[in-house]
């Protein structure tokens, strides 16, 4: 009889304080608030090189690459970092949501997580391969390497704004948060709105849309979206995770 006791007991869910859900959120404050430091490092450098201004202007971005070659180095150094902490919060937060069957919400997940993979790629280049690059004259190789930067940048903002959309949409209209993160609803609402506004203004730019202000709406919702990502993400963190027994 005892012996039956202890294999119910068992086999209960037990509380895991360092859950998946519990880590990942931490994680992700901590990568969140990176974003917003590097978002920060790339207001205080020349526009022309910290932005996918459209048509380019090459001798401007090269002179904005070597005058701000402090800055640009500051955000690519501590935005790939913070990248490397934010694509691993994303992914085991995306882990966990599929594990408890919330499909769309882990896909939002996993669409920031492609969106951080490809910010790490720019970030660095902004960091490491610019100011060199403009440093030494080299023209054709600074505007190759630009026009790379330019596309990555909207297309990781344009998969940031689809992932919040999705990652967001089960709090934002107030499903059941039994099977995961409880986020005021608010919150999830203000977050889609900036990040579909910049998702959209990033897939516009890439369609050669002129006239918008793309780098600006761009940066905008990335920097102010990490910043409501952190208080979201300390959400997630406090979130009761339940391990199989």
């Amino acid at each position: 009889m005892a012996s039956t006791h202890i294999e119910v007991f068992a086999a209960q869910p037990r509380e895991t304080p360092a859950g998946p859900l519990a880590v990942g959120g931490a994680l992700s404050a901590l990568g969140a608030a990176s974003v917003v430091i590097t978002s920060g490092f790339y207001v205080l450098s020349p526009p022309a090189a910290a932005g996918p201004v459209a048509p380019l202007d090459l001798a401007a971005a090269m002179s904005g690459a070597v005058h701000g070659a402090a800055t640009l180095r500051a955000a690519g150094t501590v935005g790939v970092f913070g990248d490397l902490i934010w694509a691993t919060a994303a992914l085991l937060i995306a882990q966990a949501l599929a594990q408890r069957g919330r499909g769309v919400v882990a896909a939002g997940w996993i669409a920031l997580l492609l969106s951080i993979l490809i910010f790490t790629l720019v970030d660095g280049m902004t960091g490491f391969v610019f100011p060199p690059l403009a440093a030494t004259g080299n023209a054709s190789s600074f505007e190759g390497f630009k026009r790379l930067w330019d596309m990555l940048f909207l297309l990781g903002t344009a998969a940031y704004g689809a992932g919040v959309v999705a990652a967001l949409s089960g709090a934002a209209l107030g499903e059941p948060g039994g099977s995961g993160p409880r986020i005021n609803r608010m919150l999830a609402w203000a977050l889609i709105l900036i990040g579909a506004v910049g998702g959209l203004d990033a897939v516009a730019g890439l369609l050669g849309v002129t006239g918008l202000p793309t780098d600006k709406i761009a940066g905008a919702s990335i920097g102010l979206g990490s910043a409501l990502f952190i208080p979201v993400s300390l959400q997630i963190a406090g979130t009761t995770s339940r391990a199989e027994g």
